[in-house]
């Protein structure tokens, strides 16, 4: 199953960028290969997606944190600077 499944990933559906359709896809070409019944592709399409998320979450936070130190060492703002900035953003993001 996991040799499908890393096959399915390495067609061209990136871990990183797979919606709810995708990881059906992928699921539903893993139930055929592997003769899953319904309720086990179903579950397999829901993990695709949540590791998606994760591995979508974890890109932002290593570009995000690389991003603040680059600003950083350049000179642009201080570390104490970007936080505040960072605090105000999620207040004005999580308003909507």
């Amino acid at each position: 199953m996991e040799k499908a499944i890393k096959k399915a990933v390495k067609a061209g559906y990136g871990l990183g960028l797979l919606t709810l359709e995708q990881a059906r896809r992928v699921a539903g070409r893993i139930k055929s290969e592997l003769n899953l019944d319904d309720a086990a592709s179903k579950k397999l399409a829901k993990e695709l997606v949540h590791s998606s998320r994760k591995a979508s979450m974890e890109v932002l936070h290593v570009v995000s944190r690389n991003f603040e130190k680059a600003i950083s060492k350049s000179g642009v703002a201080k570390p104490s600077t970007i936080r505040k900035v960072k605090r105000k953003a999620k207040k004005v993001w999580r308003r909507g």
